[in-house]
């Protein structure tokens, strides 16, 4: 997103929300650092939503969370993640395991090879399989949206910070 767009989805928020305190400069900057990975029109959009239905000006957050939903597809509840799974071992068992997974959503995948195929399969307590699945796929859900909500710069730096905190770490517990 370019800046003279920063500048006018603030003009809208502003027209929006008359009582709304005069923009600033800084104001301009953080939320164009915090939008310009994006593109304009699902930002556009996010605030139309949010005017409609909100009586106090919007964060940045709440309009970056909007518009990122705008533009991820739809994914799977945990009910029908699960169901995914059933089909799977229906039709694949523990046998074909990398068969399975490709049937699998993104997610599911992720849950269910974090909980163990094979386990899955053979789980005598479909139970409470299911609700362990059901449980730990919202947690995989709530990390990928978190992670979705940051800018690329932001998620590398993340990776640099914790690589060099890796390295350290590693070096502090080595015997000399």
């Amino acid at each position: 997103m370019k800046k003279t767009e920063t500048i006018k989805i603030l003009g809208v928020i502003a027209a929006a929300y008359p009582n709304m305190k005069e923009i600033t400069e800084i104001q301009i900057n953080v939320w164009h650092e915090s939008l310009k990975d994006l593109e304009a029109k699902p930002v556009q959009i996010a605030v139309q939503q949010y005017i409609l239905e909100g009586t106090f000006p919007p964060s940045v957050a709440e309009i970056r969370k909007r518009a990122i939903a705008i533009t991820r597809p739809e994914l799977p509840d945990a009910t029908t993640a699960y169901g995914e799974v059933l089909q799977a071992i229906k039709k694949f068992g523990y046998h074909r395991e990398s068969e399975a997974m490709e049937t699998l959503s993104p997610a599911a995948r992720r849950t269910a090879k974090a909980m163990g195929w094979r386990e899955m399969c053979h789980s005598e307590k479909p139970d409470v399989t299911r609700g362990q699945f059901l449980k730990m796929y919202e947690a995989v859900l709530e990390r990928e949206q978190t992670a979705a909500l940051l800018p690329e710069g932001m998620k590398q730096e993340i990776e640099q910070i914790r690589d060099i905190t890796l390295q350290l770490s590693e070096r502090l517990s080595l015997p000399e």
